[in-house]
């Protein structure tokens, strides 16, 4: 089965790359949460700025959830990271089980 998921893998390479670019927008707005939150405090510790800070990031961060979880797997056409109402970051697709990295992994053995 893998013999024949290789030579396909690699026309996959743009729309996993679309997949991929999506996901790293959306967990690196994750990861910036606590330095830009103590960054901001350090300028200025009110309630308000943090308030305002807080509901910022939330916006940006629902924009690149949902920026990220339209990405339509390019070998099944299902949406990757979404089955019914279940949004999960795997690095496999949720319905054809295609890898996030399917079209860089090279045949050595």
């Amino acid at each position: 089965m893998d013999d024949k998921q290789t030579p396909d893998a690699a026309g996959f390479g743009p729309g996993l790359a679309v997949i991929r670019k999506r996901r790293r927008y959306f967990f690196g707005t994750v990861a910036i949460y606590i330095p830009a939150m103590w960054i901001i405090h350090s300028i200025s510790p009110t309630y308000r700025t943090m308030g305002t800070s807080i509901g910022i990031w939330v916006v940006i961060l629902i924009i690149t959830m949902f920026w990220s979880a339209v990405c339509v797997c390019p070998r099944c056409g299902n949406l990757f990271h979404v089955n019914g109402m279940t949004l999960l970051y795997l690095r496999k697709c949720l319905h054809c089980q295609l890898h996030i990295n399917a079209d860089k992994k090279t045949s050595d053995a």
